[in-house]
């Protein structure tokens, strides 16, 4: 949410809501800046990051502020993966972008 706002797009807070911004990306294809998926502490989405390109990611893995950078297409994060959405270009918060 924090970087997309950096950019001039608002991004819904939660994490099930911001997988329904922007269109299905196939783990194949996902281009660095595309959303990434993760299915951690509830059913569906629940947590995301940021790809980088070359299958890594960033993201926080809590809410004290660290930020990571992890592969998504690691053991881990590969049996948590629940998909990857494309923003640019899409309505997000009542703005084009």
């Amino acid at each position: 949410q924090w970087v997309f706002a950096r950019h001039g797009m608002a991004m819904p807070r939660e994490v099930r809501d911001q997988y329904a911004v922007g269109r299905e990306v196939d783990r194949d294809d996902v281009l660095p800046g595309d959303l990434v998926f993760f299915e951690t502490v509830s059913r569906g989405a629940s947590h995301v990051g940021i790809a980088l390109g070359g299958g890594e990611f960033v993201h926080a893995p809590s809410s004290r502020g660290v930020v990571r950078v992890g592969r998504y297409d690691g053991a881990y994060w590969a049996s948590r993966w629940v998909g990857a959405r494309r923003v640019s270009g899409y309505e997000v918060g009542g703005a084009t972008n």
